[in-house]
């Protein structure tokens, strides 16, 4: 009866998909379950009383039958505790509690909910990620006007001028192609700044501190990420040519490579067949979600190109999130309820 009334006035959060819903009653969650909302193995209940979420099964009392013998989750210095039990009550804010990897392909990610998810970090940290993005660009546009003022003062690159004559019709159209330096150069410093700002993005989903300066912390990996882009490129190149089909799968398959690297120090040979295993029963998702990249990319133009700069990071974001998700579950996707703590920020990740 003790348990009874104590699973009652307590506040309940649940979640399903991806999503985290709450505060409501224990009666509500009830309902919830009866009426098919609730998953008993995948989907997961929290209260205060509980060190962590746990699925909805174990949770006596929500089914008609637990899935599993349900663990004791009163307080032992509470005097209405179950005698046998070990476990201690919390603060309505939980400690961070470490999540655990998944079997590869287990838990499908769901598109929206990485979207959802990347769109909530990008708000929360958007003026961190707003200054990142500056001097990306801020960069970017140094390296290639120093570039391009190098190969005008060598001759090096392709230049074609224009002339035109109205009287004539004719018509020449200048065009400037920088030198192979050039071009190799720049490839060289977007493969160093992606491995930064994949750390920063790695990050910002597990609910770590950023800095801009960590876009310049990738050199020790920059040869590998160099040798494994080339190789990722040839391949999808390749796949792309036999018919389109086979390079989608392959960039779909083996595209979380650099992340990888980044995330557990991965060679390249290790980095592909770790990508290879996590993107296991998710590549035609990781296609949708780059479908929806595409379309969150235009609607970023659309606002007068100003967009980007929030569409950009929400993209990336959703990229990340579908890492951690493929890796830990949709729980990657949650935050500890009534926080803006990401459960992640528990893990060793």
């Amino acid at each position: 009866m003790i348990a009874r009334i104590s699973l009652l006035m307590n506040e309940w959060y649940y979640a399903r998909g991806g999503k985290q819903n709450g505060p409501l009653g224990f009666e509500q969650l009830v309902e919830i379950a009866r009426g098919g909302g609730l998953d008993p193995l995948k989907d997961l209940v929290w209260n205060s009383t509980f060190k962590d979420w746990l699925p909805a099964g174990q949770v006596p009392g929500i089914f008609a039958t637990p899935t599993n013998p349900p663990p004791p989750v009163a307080n032992p210095g509470n005097p209405y505790a179950t005698p046998d039990s070990s476990w201690t009550a919390v603060a309505p804010i939980p400690a961070a509690v470490a999540l655990g990897e998944i079997e590869p392909g287990s838990e499908p990610i769901d598109v929206g909910g990485c979207v959802k998810r990347g769109f909530e970090l990008t708000c929360r940290n958007f003026g961190m990620l707003l200054l990142v993005g500056l001097v990306y660009v801020g960069i970017s546009i140094a390296a290639g006007l120093i570039l391009g003022l190098m190969d005008a003062a060598l001759g090096w690159g392709h230049h074609q001028t224009t002339f035109e004559n109205g009287s004539t019709g004719v018509n020449w159209h200048a065009q400037t192609n920088g030198s192979p330096l050039n071009t190799i150069v720049t490839q060289i410093l977007s493969i160093f700044l992606s491995l930064g700002l994949t750390r920063i993005g790695l990050n910002v989903v597990s609910g770590k501190g950023f800095s801009i300066a960590m876009m310049f912390e990738g050199g020790k990996k920059l040869l590998p990420a160099i040798g494994a882009t080339i190789l990722y490129g040839v391949m999808v190149a390749i796949g792309l040519l036999l018919l389109i089909v086979p390079g989608i799968y392959l960039a779909m398959r083996y595209g979380q490579f650099l992340t990888a690297m980044v995330d557990r120090d991965l060679g390249i040979i290790e980095s592909f067949q770790y990508s290879s295993s996590i993107t296991t029963n998710n590549r035609m998702n990781l296609f949708l979600l780059a479908l929806l990249g595409i379309l969150i990319a235009i609607a970023g133009c659309l606002a007068l190109c100003v967009g980007q700069f929030f569409a950009l990071p929400v993209i990336g974001l959703s990229w990340i999130v579908a890492y951690r998700w493929m890796q830990y579950g949709h729980r990657a996707a949650l935050d500890h309820p009534g926080t803006a703590a990401p459960m992640l920020s528990g893990s060793s990740s």
